[in-house]
């Protein structure tokens, strides 16, 4: 390669944009006191911009030794959340013996949208450091003028495909719930397992000094964009 060609390279690599500035947003939820014969007191923390009570989201319980959701099993306790505020702790009813049990928060009322959880072994449900707390996570790999890789971390043997989860981007610091708002770009799962993976958009024309956000969801697209799991913001620099 001559030394022109090679400063030429140099020059064109030095001014492709990177990954200047990212940060995630995950739903989390945790058991605050002790469950008992009443049930359990459940606290949440979901995307700023989310209405909990009118989008659905409810929490499911299951009883099992396994700190994986049973999936394909009907849930033991059922709540939806009765708040708009995307964080608060409200009680939730079911059945509770001395067993283990997996509690899992859902961003639209269907078990399929749970995107975080919390396992109670049997006999522990006093013993707050046995728990064992899972979430569905997306984060930004790659950034350049026209693409953007994300990693998409899915709860264990969930069947992201199966469930026409997707992941969407537009431009801004928070993906919007409204569906007026179009995405720059939109990609569907295509793999339930395993339940993570790396997807690319494509296409894109991104600007330096811009940020940017990129959106998890649930629920198919067809029915709107309320079932927000996970969020990733980013912005790209020189």
């Amino acid at each position: 390669m001559s030394k022109e060609h090679s400063h030429s390279a140099l020059a064109e690599l030095e001014e492709q944009p990177f990954l200047s500035a990212s940060a995630a947003g995950v739903v989390s939820i945790s058991i605050q006191g002790v469950p008992n014969a009443q049930g359990a007191i459940v606290s949440y923390t979901t995307l700023p911009a989310n209405l909990p009570k009118t989008y659905g989201n409810h929490i499911y319980v299951w009883q099992t030794t396994d700190n994986v959701v049973p999936w394909g099993k009907s849930p033991d306790g059922d709540t939806a959340i009765d708040t708009d505020n995307p964080t608060s702790t409200q009680p939730i009813t079911f059945s509770f013996e001395q067993k283990g049990y997996i509690i899992g928060y859902a961003v639209a009322a269907t078990p399929q949208a749970v995107v975080s959880t919390v396992y109670m072994p049997v006999g522990k449900q006093d013993d707050p450091a046995s728990w064992q707390y899972a979430n569905v996570n997306l984060s930004v790999v790659y950034v350049g003028t026209d693409l953007v890789q994300v990693k998409y971390d899915g709860l264990p043997e969930y069947s992201p495909a199966t469930n026409k989860n997707w992941v969407g981007i537009w431009a801004g610091s928070q993906v919007p719930y409204s569906s007026s708002s179009t995405p720059m770009r939109t990609v569907t799962i295509t793999q339930d397992a395993p339940p993570s993976g790396y997807l690319n958009l494509t296409g894109l024309k991104l600007t330096i000094g811009t940020q940017y956000c990129v959106g998890y969801f649930m629920v198919e697209a067809s029915k709107g964009r309320t079932s927000l799991g996970a969020q990733a913001t980013f912005t790209i620099g020189q």
